[in-house]
């Protein structure tokens, strides 16, 4: 042992030191590589047949991480500036190119190398008027490289020093075989789960761009800093903003955009957050479902089975539906919150737990998705109406409020601030919810479909979407109601047929809502409740809660099959218990092999190293937009002022715009700023009378428009600030978790002293 502990303390050594090494490295400044000015563009232009394009001498470049920036004059053409390489080994230069569109005048380029290139280049074609319209093209080779290498070796001695510490607690027996096991199966789940991204390409679904679009704009707000926490996210709508932030919430989304801020690309950065995110749910689901059966093994098979599940692994890959598969991630805590809170025995009154799973879980989903928030909540409160009784005991309504309570203290800097843009404002919101979504349920073949992608579009959907719960976890379903018909009449005491039977009846109730044959026309005419159903636009969505209830009915399996066999009359029950849940688990496994296979190998597969290279309008329905803005004429432009209003010194930072303005004439002018006229915005200006200020009415295409009064001269500021309630929201929710914290850790400090005195 003293040796093992000595090659540990030269491996930890080592490691420090190479740790050490690559964050010096990380300071270093950007090295130019290559630069060409205007005359130099000019002197190697080719003309072809329809535009032009520049092309420099061979650049060798060194593994790192580059960046392209180049300047370009006003120009009514598009621009297509890219690294290539004439001959390299696979994949060692990955650059994508980007079309700067008509007006652009700045772009900047990614392009990492990850082997020598000798006979790298830079190109920039231009399509558009005679000549050219770049005024400068310079290469760097950045410090970002050191970063990633600094970051990747910090996760490896982390996955090293977790195993060595590992194995001391198994030689020492602080760990049993059974928790290595559920360790070991975990883990293989989470990687099968993976497979489709351990690759050097990822699959783009419908929702890909959009949410890759909340991490770049996530990102390049935090850099510079202009809001924090963010409400309206710069980089859309051709650097305009997008007010994403306000009503989708993107505390988780901080994570990978920090990963962009280290210098991975937006791919990369995505993917390493898909893999945090389903070892999140795995160990999630696991330790709810234990805490609410007791049982390993059976939290085991619930947790494989939800983290393998079609419609789980469909949001991720698929649709790339990010709110929904975090809120997946959180559904398990709530779920073991209420289940405990309700069984939990009133003499013992130990609710601190349950409480604070039911908390975390809620906050969780809301910061991911307001619509599965949405469908929880709905939910629970019918749930608690049902067991009425139970609901209103002292106890259980007193802790139910607590934790309501909680909950909207904690989250009051999302929903308060939300809740007062919606009154200000009016946006597309407003007329995609009242849609009819009636038609826009499955079909009885989708909800029974066994296996992705089997069949011809039987489903009803487009491309025969995996919209189901899949083969294993309709076999948990039907084998519970199988034993339940032929023991009918017979009470057999089991203390587990109760979680059973509503994760059953609830599982299936789910399925049931999100086909076509539930009337949501009808329940869209009810008011109030209307909006609330018709919020959802797919009732396909009710197939995330199916699939919770059946994977938590899956975690009493084999607990409820154990005691229930103590009343089969036969030598073989424990055979039969065990060749069913090894029946379930093989369904999944084959299943999900099935299913990441199709994904990996069939679908359309996209390498995006380059961020600029996805545009920046992929809004997908446009909720957020201002209502009756339309983006479809949208595009990069400086300031637009009415005759005779003069400007100059314009600067733009992201939302931040400066520049001196004045207005000479009699009478007040006008001038619209590339901004989304969100409420919200401030304006700082010279003076103390008649000061410029921004107008109720919006320019053209949602545009801020601001008013300059007679005669005046000075430099104005305008930059998103958000309401006064915003603050006062922030300052809620930090001193509640504070409080939160403080009230933990003297009840710890409590519980130690009590137990060294004992």
């Amino acid at each position: 042992m003293r040796d093992f502990m000595s090659r540990h303390r030269l491996l930890l050594g080592i490691e420090l030191l190479g740790l050490i090494i690559c964050v010096l490295f990380c300071f270093r400044p950007e090295e130019l590589v290559f630069s060409a000015d205007a005359d130099a563009i000019a002197g190697k232009m080719y003309i072809e047949e329809g535009g032009n394009y520049y092309r420099s001498d061979w650049i060798t470049l060194r593994p790192g991480v580059y960046r392209l920036r180049m300047r370009c004059e006003e120009h009514e053409g598009i621009l297509y500036p890219t690294v290539g390489a004439s001959e390299s080994s696979f994949q060692a230069l990955r650059c994508n190119g980007v079309s700067v569109l008509a007006h652009r005048r700045e772009i900047d380029i990614e392009a990492y190398v990850v082997d020598r290139v000798d006979n790298a280049f830079v190109l920039c074609n231009y399509i558009g008027e005679t000549g050219q319209p770049v005024e400068k093209i310079e290469l760097y080779r950045t410090s970002e490289g050191w970063r990633m290498l600094a970051f990747i070796l910090l996760l490896a001695e982390t996955a090293v020093n977790l195993l060595i510490w590992l194995r001391e607690k198994l030689l020492c027996g602080a760990f049993s075989t059974e928790h290595g096991i559920v360790a070991g199966i975990l883990t293989l789940s989470i990687l099968l789960a993976y497979l489709p991204y351990c690759t050097d390409y990822m699959s783009l679904g419908a929702d890909g761009a959009f949410h890759l679009l909340r991490i770049e704009g996530l990102k390049e707000t935090l850099l510079h800093g202009g809001q924090f926490p963010v409400r309206v996210q710069e980089y859309w709508l051709y650097g305009h903003g997008y007010a994403v932030s306000s009503f989708y919430g993107d505390l988780f989304l901080v994570f990978p955009a920090l990963l962009r801020l280290i210098g991975f690309s937006l791919m990369d950065a995505y993917k390493i957050f898909v893999l945090a995110v389903l070892a999140g749910t795995a160990v999630i689901a696991y330790r709810s479902f234990y805490r609410c059966t007791g049982n390993r093994y059976g939290a085991l098979l619930g947790s494989v089975l939800y983290e393998l599940a079609p419609y789980h692994i469909y949001n991720i890959y698929n649709r790339n539906a990010v709110g929904e598969y975090l809120g997946m991630m959180f559904l398990p805590m709530v779920i073991c919150g209420f289940y405990r809170i309700y069984t939990q025995d009133e003499k013992k009154q130990d609710y601190v737990g349950a409480k604070m799973s039911l908390i975390v879980g809620l906050s969780g989903i809301l910061q991911s998705h307001i619509l599965t928030c949405e469908m929880t909540a709905v939910a629970l409160v019918l749930a608690a109406l049902v067991m009425w009784r139970k609901t209103f005991r002292k106890e259980t309504l007193r802790e139910l409020v607590k934790a309501a309570g909680a909950f909207l203290l904690v989250n009051a800097w999302f929903w308060i601030p939300l809740l007062k843009m919606l009154s200000v404002d009016k946006y597309a919101l407003s007329d995609i919810v009242t849609q009819d979504i009636q038609h826009m349920g499955t079909r009885t073949a989708g909800i029974l479909q066994m296996y992705p992608y089997a069949g011809a579009g039987q489903t009803g959907m487009y491309n025969c979407e995996p919209i189901q719960i899949g083969a294993a976890l309709w076999a948990v379903l039907l084998c519970y109601m199988a034993v339940r018909l032929c023991r009918r009449g017979k009470n057999s005491g089991n203390s587990y047929d109760k979680a059973m039977k509503w994760g059953t009846l609830l599982g299936i109730l789910s399925l049931f809502l999100s086909t076509r044959y539930f009337p949501w026309d009808m329940v869209a005419r009810i008011p109030g409740i209307g909006l609330l159903a018709t919020a959802i636009q797919f009732p396909t969505r009710l197939l995330t809660m199916a699939t919770l209830f059946a994977s938590f009915t899956a975690a009493f399996l084999m607990s409820w099959l154990k005691e229930e066999s103590a009343h089969w009359e036969m030598r073989a029950a424990g055979i039969i218990r065990a060749g069913s849940v090894t029946a379930i688990a093989v369904t999944a496994l084959w299943a999900t092999l099935f299913h990441v296979n199709e994904i990996s190998y069939v679908h359309g597969s996209l390498r995006l190293y380059t961020a600029e290279n996805m545009g920046n309008v992929s809004v997908v329905n446009g909720e957020y937009l201002l209502q009756g803005m339309d983006v479809s004429q949208m595009q990069y432009h400086d300031p637009a002022a009415d005759e005779g209003l003069l400007w100059e010194d314009y600067d733009k930072k992201g939302l931040t715009i400066s520049l001196h303005v004045e207005n000479r004439t009699p009478q007040e002018l006008y001038m619209e700023l590339p901004l989304t006229g969100y409420r919200g915005y401030g304006i700082d200006a010279d003076g103390e009378t008649a000061v410029p200020y921004i107008t109720e009415n919006r320019g053209g295409h949602g545009d801020l428009r601001i008013a300059v009064p007679s005669g005046y001269a000075g430099t104005i500021r305008v930059s998103y600030k958000g309401f006064i309630l915003f603050r006062v929201a922030e300052v809620i929710s930090g001193v509640t978790v504070l409080l939160w914290l403080g009230v933990g850790m003297i009840r710890r400090y409590r519980k130690v002293g009590k137990v060294s005195r004992g």
